[in-house]
């Protein structure tokens, strides 16, 4: 009889557990780097829509062919249903007493970031997007990279090596072979059918930090010297020279320092590409920490192999 009691109140208590478990979102649906804007089709195709495509149709940074910061695709409210509610990422524009910008997470989907942009008029809304923009991007930008991390670092290399002698963690996809390990310089790649995407980790005195904002340039060429030969004899890798790099500030789990963007070529060769290189200084260490990735697939798109490589450099960790 005992024994009866106690099945029963195990499945009772399984039941109630039941009703209150959350329920399982769906696995949310968009291409990288693809943005649903819901906003009115007369909006769209007037200042407004200029407005948003200044912001989130903008060329991405640095690229050797034009291609958009989001591939957009817009539609009117009456046409958001439930079959777009799962939609990655998701622009919504709309009139209303109040003004402002919210962001909702995994309400229909996972991972899902929805932002509202809310004004009392067209004006307000261009106003909004004029001061919240940049905002808004990193958010979905952030969005991306959680997705690629969600789908690509289920299994990684072992970092035990890197940890050892550049005072760092980093999640790699196992589908990227070390190809040079020399000196506190590792070189990853992943090869595709008609080119390939790098990472190279590597570290240098702090004391040399100071000249690296205009010296950025000479550093990776003496890098791509000595350790990224190309296909023809003598050839390596350099950054391109007609080309200037652009910076922005930069912080990755702690680490502040400068990122860089700009365009490489092969000295005697032809090869070419684009790069994001991160320079975190690691004080404790008396190093600075350098994270780079770089693609080549010739004639291709390369944007959303770029933000693959983005989402890899941007788990690195410092350790003690």
């Amino acid at each position: 009889m005992k024994r009866l009691i106690l099945i029963i109140l195990s499945g009772f208590f399984v039941l109630q557990a039941c009703k209150h478990t959350e329920p399982v979102l769906p696995d949310s649906i968009g291409k990288i780097n693809s943005l649903l804007v819901v906003v009115d089709n007369k909006d769209w195709k007037g200042p407004l829509g200029d407005t948003l495509r200044h912001y989130f149709a903008r060329d991405y940074d640095v690229l050797p062919q034009r291609e958009p910061l989001f591939s957009i695709t817009q539609i009117p409210p009456e046409s958001f249903n439930k079959n777009l509610f799962i939609y990655r990422n998701i622009l919504v524009i709309r009139y209303g007493k109040n003004s402002g910008i919210k962001m909702v997470r995994d309400k229909y989907a996972e991972p899902q970031l929805i932002v509202i942009v809310e004004g009392k008029d067209r004006q307000d809304v261009m106003n909004l997007l004029h001061r919240h923009a940049d905002r808004i991007i990193r958010a979905f930008q952030k969005n991306e990279t959680d997705l690629i991390g969600k789908k690509e670092f289920r299994k990684t290399v072992s970092d035990s090596l890197i940890r050892k002698e550049l005072h760092i963690s980093i999640r790699i996809p196992d589908y990227y072979k070390l190809i040079v390990h020399k000196d506190g310089f590792f070189w990853y790649r992943h090869d595709l059918k008609f080119g390939s995407k790098n990472i190279l980790l590597y570290k240098i005195p702090l004391k040399d930090l100071d000249s690296l904002s205009a010296g950025v340039v000479k550093m990776r060429d003496s890098i791509g010297k000595s350790y990224i030969p190309g296909p023809m004899p003598g050839s390596y890798m350099i950054t391109e020279r007609s080309f200037s790099p652009v910076q922005y500030p930069a912080e990755i789990n702690g680490m502040k320092g400068v990122e860089s963007r700009g365009l490489w070529e092969m000295e005697k060769d032809y090869m070419a590409g684009p790069y994001v290189n991160y320079i975190l200084p690691l004080p404790k260490h008396n190093v600075a920490v350098v994270l780079e990735g770089f693609v080549y697939l010739p004639s291709e798109n390369k944007r959303n192999l770029m933000t693959e490589l983005q989402a890899i450099l941007q788990t690195a960790r410092p350790i003690d």
